[in-house]
């Protein structure tokens, strides 16, 4: 009997098959393109990622041999919100995370029903990402709002591509400013301000737990075991996060992924003043009760991507790419927020900037700024956690960005924490595998599972070779949204 974990992010899904000890066995992935229709949306195709989901899955059961697969579930990405009717189709593309065009439909929230209302029903912040304010700007635009049966995220599209029925994980639905976090159920004094019925919504369900048994045909073109069951997964960050060991609070983990998202645990909701206004939203973790906040910057690998492509577009690999970083703090500053800002910020309308060029510049040097101001801009992001008390002396990193051990060691340096780089770089299939094996068996041993399977296979230390000048380029990049936010939302 295996276990499958699917990870389904904004360009890509992949699978990863793990016995019953979550020692991979097979694995897949399919890509696919996101489109940007006008600018600052950002849309996915519904049927092609059902595709992907279909694809990924048949090829890792084909690849498992006699170990088939008994259980499966999903990690997601957040913000990805579609209308469906009826019969569960899609009526429009999926708006996906960084798409802003409900920026109308969040200030409007927030001028009508309060952040400081939303956050104490919620734990979240308000804004045009999530998907509450998608919502409402579907239903005002779509030509026909009347064959709108449901609401729906990514991750009930990627289930239902499987023939699971259209429920909801708490972890997902805590994303989505209408549930009540303590109660873990629609908040009905935000349906009915938003005019919104439950029937609207998907049924939200304990991530973990078993949703449906899948058709026998299915199964059967698809390579599954006769029986196999879908698990409700839970929100990306979050189960990425299980997957890299994050259990008990006081500890934290770092996604360098398309997203780069710092995220730690908390035994009850933290609704503080000064945590609202910077943004820090209180999630549902999909293990143990806990309560997950997350420190995010959109534009982490996208950003190095668009770097690579621009100067470097013959590089094999990050290794390549980073060859010759220069070993010191960079001498531009660059603002990291090509797809609008993430925490502390949160403002979809900034924009990216690179600041100090002149005629010696090359292109290492911009490449270094970008490494250094991805660093910066989440060193904001841990005073602020430390100045509400929330600490912790150690990351876990996982994700592509993970296998690069100059990106580490500068993490590091500029954090002035150390950093794990863990032995297994796809987190999300495996927390979601995870998740699948505790729905098939409540006894499963989770935490010693993932500690056998999660290894720190490199440590690094904060060195103090330039910490002088990270504190100087770190008190000029301070200044830096200040100084360009009226200008860049006049662009």
């Amino acid at each position: 009997m295996s276990y499958l974990g699917i990870d389904v992010g904004t360009s890509q899904t992949k699978a990863i098959a793990f016995d019953q000890r979550l020692r991979p066995l097979a694995q897949a992935s399919a890509a696919y393109e996101r489109t940007y229709p006008q600018p600052g949306w950002c849309e996915l195709d519904p049927r092609g990622l059902a595709d992907a989901v279909r694809t990924v899955v048949g090829q890792c059961a084909a690849r498992c041999g006699s170990d088939r697969v008994r259980a499966a579930a999903c990690s997601v990405f957040g913000g990805g919100v579609c209308a469906v009717d009826v019969h569960g189709a899609p009526l429009l593309p999926i708006l996906s995370t960084t798409d802003n065009r409900a920026q109308g439909e969040a200030q409007a929230w927030a001028e009508q029903f309060g952040r400081q209302r939303t956050y104490g029903i919620t734990g979240t912040t308000t804004h045009s990402s999530l998907m509450l304010p998608k919502i409402l700007w579907i239903r005002k635009h779509l030509a026909e709002p009347g064959r709108i049966a449901r609401f729906v995220t990514a991750a009930e599209l990627a289930t239902a591509a499987l023939g699971a029925p259209s429920s909801m994980d708490w972890a997902t639905a805590s994303t989505t400013m209408l549930l009540d976090i303590r109660a873990r159920q629609w908040s009905r004094e935000i349906l009915e301000a938003a005019d919104l019925s439950p029937e609207m919504l998907p049924p939200v369900v304990p991530s973990g737990n078993v949703l449906a048994e899948l058709p026998a045909d299915v199964c059967e073109h698809l390579g599954l075991a006769r029986g196999c069951v879908v698990v409700a997964g839970g929100h990306d960050q979050q189960v990425c996060a299980l997957g890299a060991g994050l259990l008990a609070s006081g500890q934290a983990t770092d996604s360098l992924g398309t997203v780069e998202c710092i995220t730690t645990l908390f035994d009850a909701p933290r609704l503080a003043d000064d945590l609202l206004e910077n943004n820090f939203s209180n999630l549902l973790h999909v293990a143990g009760g806990k309560i997950a906040s997350l420190a995010y910057n959109f534009s982490s690998g996208d950003l190095i991507r668009w770097y690579r492509d621009l100067f470097q577009p013959d590089a094999a690999s990050l290794d390549e790419l980073f060859l010759e970083l220069p070993d010191r703090p960079a001498e531009v500053l660059v603002l990291p927020h090509f797809a609008g800002s993430g925490t502390p910020t949160l403002d979809a309308r900034s924009k990216g900037a690179v600041l100090g060029l002149s005629l010696a510049t090359d292109r290492l040097e911009i490449l270094r700024g970008i490494v250094d101001g991805q660093n910066y801009e989440m060193r904001l992001n841990l005073e602020i956690w430390r100045r509400n008390g929330i600490a912790f002396d150690c990351l876990r990193a996982y994700g592509k960005g993970s296998s690069c051990d100059r990106l580490l060691q500068i993490k590091s340096d500029i954090l002035g924490l150390a950093v794990e780089q863990l032995s297994v770089v796809e987190t999300g299939c495996l927390g979601a595998a995870a998740l699948a094996a505790c729905g098939v068996n409540p006894a499963f041993p989770l935490a010693e599972t993932l500690a056998a399977a999660v290894r720190c296979q490199r440590r690094f230390e904060p060195r103090g070779d330039h910490a002088a000048q990270y504190e100087e380029r770190l008190a000029l990049y301070r200044d830096v949204y200040p100084s360009l936010r009226s200008l860049h939302q006049r662009m």
